[in-house]
């Protein structure tokens, strides 16, 4: 009788952690169901992580539906889900953990008014989104507008258009504010406080922080407005901050021990076109300055691999740094690296000299040469 019990409860035990087993695995995976029509079968779909611009998974269309499943390592994460049709690129923003997604929508219907379900996390992304659709999609109407004139008419309509969305900016802010006051238990609304820290004033942030709950508080979306909070950004005329990660020789490595007399930090990803763009000449001036300035790379991507791959590629021979934590690092965030490349120079005081952001073809000698000439 004992061993019958002792069979029974072994096969309840078995029977439960299986059943766990099974829930631990749905928990972790996503799936997201495309319903998609004129999108021509072999369309491929790619998912595209918004922070650093990797493409990390990709499908394609058959008979009007596509199936993209895998695991998000630190979900919820901001997405991009994308497609490219007679040159046309189409998308729509996802902002998901490890859940069960279902896409529904036309062509036509990217990416304003494309049907997302399955998420609450990404429901309440929707309604967020929704407050601002209207004033987006009449933006996007009057850029278009606005590209698409002949020059000479570009040159005497300029004023009224970019007047026109000067308007629309400043209420797209006051919606997206208010719905942040409003909501302090969703990632929609610490992502949005987040990039609406730098327009309003400390104690207004404070005030709204201070209302999230702890699981919010606890999020990497949280971490960027805690550290602007705590710390002060940098600007031109600061001091530098220091910071520290791995350099790709291995090697723990603190900024304040390598730096140079003079130096230009690089702020990185490996998947950020201009940032490829910019490696060659990057090169070219650790040559030219090689007596007088030291480069010093940082890197926004949160996988090593995708680090080193840049390094290599962009054939970096100064020390690259990285610390893993991409876009929520807080040496980004003290820095008040807001995209890539954003390039900062320090002089011998250890003061920030210039800090600027994007490149184009000569851009960073041209800039340089108005500190060394």
């Amino acid at each position: 009788m004992k061993e019958i019990s002792k069979s029974i409860l072994l096969l309840s035990i078995l029977i439960l952690v299986s059943a766990c087993n099974t829930n631990l695995e749905k928990e972790e995976k996503y799936t997201i169901i495309g319903q998609v029509t004129g999108f021509p079968d072999g369309t491929k779909f790619y998912l595209r992580n918004l922070a650093t611009d990797a493409v990390f998974d990709s499908t394609i269309v058959e008979n009007n539906s596509f199936k993209l499943e895998g695991q998000l390592s630190s979900p919820p994460e901001q997405i991009w889900l994308n497609a490219r049709v007679d040159k046309q690129f189409i998308y729509t923003n996802l902002l998901i953990g490890n859940d069960n997604i279902t896409v529904k929508g036309d062509k036509e219907d990217f990416p304003w008014n494309v049907e997302i379900t399955g998420s609450k996390i990404q429901e309440e992304f929707n309604y967020s989104q929704s407050l601002i659709k209207d004033n987006r999609m009449r933006r996007e109407a009057l850029v278009k507008k606005y590209f698409s004139l002949p020059k000479e008419k570009q040159e005497e309509q300029q004023r009224a258009i970019w007047s026109e969305i000067k308007v629309l900016d400043s209420i797209t802010k006051d919606l997206r504010l208010e719905y942040v006051k409003r909501h302090p238990d969703t990632y929609s609304s610490i992502i949005n406080l987040g990039y609406l820290k730098n327009d309003l004033p400390k104690e207004t942030i404070q005030e709204i922080y201070d209302k999230y709950s702890p699981e919010i508080k606890e999020s990497k979306y949280a971490k960027v407005v805690e550290v602007f909070l705590r710390e002060s950004i940098s600007r031109v005329g600061d001091k530098y901050h220091d910071f520290e990660g791995l350099n790709q020789f291995e090697e723990k490595v603190k900024f304040s021990e390598i730096k140079g007399e003079y130096t230009l930090i690089d702020f990185t990803s490996a998947y950020c076109g201009p940032c490829i763009q910019a490696a060659d000449e990057l090169i070219e001036i650790s040559r030219t300055y090689v007596d007088s300035m030291n480069i010093i790379s940082f890197s926004g991507d949160p996988k090593k691999e995708d680090w080193l791959r840049s390094v290599e590629r962009d054939r970096v021979a100064w020390n690259s740094i990285w610390d893993g934590k991409g876009r929520y690092s807080e040496t980004s965030i003290k820095y008040g690296i807001n995209g890539y490349p954003t390039f900062v120079l320090i002089n011998p005081d250890g003061i920030i000299i210039d800090k600027w952001s994007g490149y184009g073809e000569g851009s960073l000698k041209a800039r340089l040469e108005k500190h060394f000439f």
